[in-house]
């Protein structure tokens, strides 16, 4: 997942990721989107801006920026 997300956003970028968008990107299930996250980003290769609200329609994703 990290080689897919460091070819997509350059150093410093904010992006949102949704989990059915990160699911689609790194091809594995909802369920494993989050630990690969939070290791993403205890890592720190990824900085978690703004936790995102679960639901389909609350309307908020995730807000990362890119570290490394």
């Amino acid at each position: 997942m990290w080689g897919k997300l460091k070819r997509k956003y350059v150093v410093g970028d904010s992006f949102t990721l949704t989990t059915e968008e990160a699911r689609k990107l790194c091809r594995c299930s909802k369920s494993d989107i989050g630990p690969i996250m939070k290791k993403l980003c205890n890592v720190g290769a990824l900085t978690l801006l703004q936790s995102g609200k679960a639901g389909k329609s609350s309307g908020r994703a995730a807000l990362y920026r890119r570290e490394v």
